[in-house]
């Protein structure tokens, strides 16, 4: 085992309480991870343990997929705890779907949203095509309040796929704010005759805002409504309180697009994935997301001594994830020049970078 993963293991050690060997394999997998980013398990298994035949590990890569069984509540219970402490967190769901062969891979997965960026708590492998359920959402959300409390979520923000009566009413019933984008042609109903919501917000000016003092009837509830006109569309929000800030924070629901992205083809290549049993596949993610969390964590952290340039556009030359990763990456391929610095790196897993504010 190499100097850098006995490290981390040391620093994982604290936070996960499992089989010495298994989190040592943990380590081991998160370094390959990021040097080679892609979860192509051929190449990772080349930078898994540079004293042991190449087949071996592949070997104990598999072993570690078929046999081990996480704990998903003690990663997720990780990922809050890396975070800076607070009373209220913002939370979003989303789906990301994609076909390797025959295989349909469907993963529906909530998270915390931070720094612009969703970070993973819960995640759930869809055994189908198309989307979630409201009792596969739900099923989530009660792990997430569990871990949580419900008074420590300051809104649940989701986009037009998590509608429904029995969705909004779950909500309600857990005491959680939402604000949820809807159809603009979800039908309002009432006294009047039916139409389209959009017909609220026809003589608003594109890029102009609109938040409407009463509650409407849609899909069955009495909601707030708000609304910003696009150059071709209505972005609607369905809140059930506090809809003065709805659109603010459905805003913030592009966190978990970047997370997407990141563990996609700006990170970690997972489309690539072989991986064909669901199961598997939901343990690759909570790899992932150990690897993200920390790449960002990192990210945060050097931007508090080196700031990103902000480009003309107004944007960061590049976002925090890719700048932890780049940097993490870079110590990992020049290790024995970089010890120090990587031994600072590891040290975030103990001492994260919490004095940022949101």
């Amino acid at each position: 085992m190499s100097p850098q993963t006995t490290d981390l293991y040391t620093a994982l050690q604290w936070h996960l309480p499992w089989h010495k060997a298994r989190v040592k394999f943990i380590a081991a997998f998160v370094l390959a991870l990021i040097q080679v980013t892609t979860v192509n398990l051929v190449r990772i298994a080349n930078g898994l343990n540079g004293n042991a035949d190449r087949k071996s590990n592949y070997r104990r890569i598999q072993r570690f997929f078929a046999l081990f069984d996480l704990d998903y509540d003690l990663l997720a219970e990780l990922v809050v705890t890396l975070l800076p402490p607070r009373k209220d967190w913002l939370i979003t769901l989303d789906r990301t779907h994609w076909q390797f062969g025959q295989l349909q891979i469907n993963i529906l997965l909530v998270g915390i949203v931070f720094q612009g960026v969703a970070f993973p708590l819960y995640w759930a492998m869809l055994p189908k095509k198309g989307n979630s359920n409201t009792q596969e959402r739900i099923a989530l959300m009660e792990q997430v309040i569990a871990r949580l409390g419900p008074e420590r979520i300051r809104a649940v923000v989701c986009d037009r796929e998590f509608i429904g009566q029995a969705w909004f009413q779950w909500l309600d019933q857990q005491g959680l704010t939402y604000h949820i984008r809807i159809r603009e042609n979800a039908v309002l109903a009432g006294p009047k005759p039916s139409s389209a919501v959009r017909a609220l917000f026809r003589d608003l000016p594109v890029e102009k805002a609109r938040i409407l003092r009463k509650r409407r009837w849609i899909y069955g509830q009495a909601v707030f409504l708000s609304a910003i006109r696009l150059a071709d569309e209505y972005l609607i929000v369905a809140s059930n309180q506090d809809q003065a800030r709805a659109l603010s924070r459905y805003r913030k629901r592009w966190g978990i697009e970047v997370l997407f992205s990141a563990l996609k083809k700006r990170g970690f290549d997972f489309e690539q994935t072989h991986l064909t049993q669901l199961e598997r596949i939901g343990k690759l993610v909570a790899l992932l997301a150990l690897a993200f969390t920390w790449a960002h964590l990192v990210g945060i952290w050097l931007a508090q001594q080196k700031p990103l340039k902000i480009k003309k556009h107004g944007y960061p030359e590049q976002s925090l994830f890719r700048y932890g990763l780049d940097h993490l990456q870079y110590l990992l391929l020049n290790i024995q020049e970089k010890l120090n610095d990587f031994a600072e790196c590891v040290w975030l897993w103990l001492c994260p970078p919490g004095s940022i504010a949101e």
